[in-house]
């Protein structure tokens, strides 16, 4: 039953990026498009490429200033976790590959996979709240006969508000864990006593693993990393953007990358095809003419879209086996996404 449920994941996975895909596609001069993809400045896109690799380091150092309460993990080993865990996330459908960093980084006795697990959440929680409230506040400058304008404010403000309230609702079940647990546990056992009993269980160790980020240094440290993070995101995209002849400031730039992270919330198939080149046009249309937009923003799109999931799929394969990476833990996640300590 597991493998038909995880099937059928796939397939809905794989037909939700066909239909974005075709959507983003539909009534373009693809010859135009390969024309621009071929024009690009490889300089510009050789200096996107180092700007993901800084992107996946701060990323990677922030992962790890999360878990440093718990356990604090050898750069090395939290390096080559992650990246192999960013490679599962991108080549998984519907975020599966997100189970794979807590399980690759546990250590028996040490640090516990719900505890790695927690800091999964406490980072795309972050995550979240920050890229709305920006999105919302730069597209603010943006004419409201801009097309998409509302859609792109409305997903924004619906974010922010979606994981503060998942933000209030952990601080309140961690508060009061033992009546969150009951109370998880009769709605679960419902379904069946087993279901009761895990349900529960996987609460229990979820809430007890939140015990993360402590002490006004850790937090100035969680956001002043957030804060490069997701700047150094904005200025590669408008780094590669001068690499196919258009430019996009430090405002049109964060509202295309607040728009690809919209669309990276619809679940899709593996490495977000369609859904990624969806958001992004989404975003270059509040900026380009249709010209512009149907070829060479068109391109772009493609572009971005490879280089990321280029840059992730190599990175981790290169750190696939590794000494840090247990082979066996990670095909366990794959096959049966769930975290046990």
């Amino acid at each position: 039953m597991g493998g038909r449920r995880r099937l059928l994941a796939a397939a809905a996975g794989l037909a939700v990026s066909g239909a974005a895909l075709w959507l983003t596609l539909r009534g373009k001069d693809t010859g135009a498009v390969l024309e621009a993809i071929r024009a690009v400045d490889l300089r510009h896109l050789g200096a996107y490429l180092a700007v993901l690799l800084a992107i996946h380091l701060v990323r990677t150092v922030r992962w790890g200033l999360l878990l440093a309460p718990a356990a604090r993990v050898p750069f090395p080993r939290l390096n080559a976790v992650a990246a192999v865990g960013f490679m599962a996330l991108v080549l998984l459908p519907f975020r599966l590959g997100e189970f794979a960093r807590p399980v690759l980084v546990a250590e028996p006795g040490r640090l516990r996979a719900s505890t790695a697990l927690s800091s999964i959440v406490a980072e795309r929680a972050g995550d979240g709240i920050v890229m709305g409230l920006v999105l919302v506040a730069v597209l603010l400058g943006v004419p409201d006969s801009a097309p998409g304008v509302a859609v792109l404010r409305t997903a924004g403000l619906a974010a922010s508000l979606v994981f503060l309230g998942l933000v209030a609702f952990l601080a309140v079940a961690h508060g009061n864990r033992e009546l969150a647990v009951r109370v998880a546990a009769r709605a679960a056992g419902l379904l069946s006593r087993r279901a009761g009993e895990r349900v529960s269980d996987a609460l229990d160790r979820f809430l007890r693993g939140l015990e993360l980020v402590k002490g006004r240094g850790q937090v100035a440290g969680f956001l002043a990393l957030t804060a490069i993070f997701w700047g150094l995101n904005a200025f590669g995209i408008g780094l590669l953007a001068r690499g196919f002849g258009f430019a996009l400031g430090p405002m049109e730039a964060t509202a295309v990358l607040g728009a690809l992270v919209v669309a990276a919330m619809i679940p899709a198939g593996p490495g977000m095809v369609g859904t990624f080149q969806g958001g992004v046009l989404l975003g270059l249309a509040l900026f380009l003419p249709k010209d512009v937009l149907a070829t060479r923003g068109t391109a772009y799109a493609n572009v971005l879209w490879g280089a990321q999931i280029g840059q992730q799929v190599a990175l981790g394969a290169a750190f696939l086996f590794s000494r840090h990476v247990r082979l066996d833990a990670l095909v366990a996640a794959v096959r049966a996404p769930a975290i046990r300590d």
